[in-house]
């Protein structure tokens, strides 16, 4: 009986072993959040500058500045997709990016502003 329960221990251990390799995100916690600040500013810049330029067409803009996060960040559109999954599954990861994303804009909006006025 006895080498019976740690078989099925030994199961029980190895097919959640397994999962949660499974679940691990394709992004790090800090890329993710490097990624998340870039991608918030180039939705605030299709939304504010692009919207001025009856021109362009904001959709078109959003996926360009998109393509460019991705490329220079080196992670493909599903790996930043798979990511952002893991990462909204856990609460409370998913806030510490979110609030860490949202303090590193904050902290570079003097910088990205005056960059911006300056041209």
């Amino acid at each position: 009986m006895n080498k019976y329960l740690i078989f099925l221990s030994f199961l029980f251990i190895l097919f959640f072993a397994c999962n949660r390799q499974k679940d691990q995100p394709v992004i790090l916690k800090d890329k993710m959040i490097t990624m998340i600040t870039e991608i918030s500013l180039a939705e605030a810049y299709a939304e504010t500058y692009v919207l001025k330029d009856s021109a362009l067409n904001k959709d078109s803009v959003l996926q360009q500045e998109l393509k460019a996060v991705y490329q220079t960040n080196n992670v493909t559109p599903q790996a930043f997709a798979k990511s952002y999954q893991f990462y909204s599954s856990n609460p409370i990861l998913f806030k510490e990016i979110i609030d860490s994303a949202h303090a590193r804009a904050y902290r570079n909006k003097d910088r990205i502003y005056l960059s911006t006025s300056a041209n």
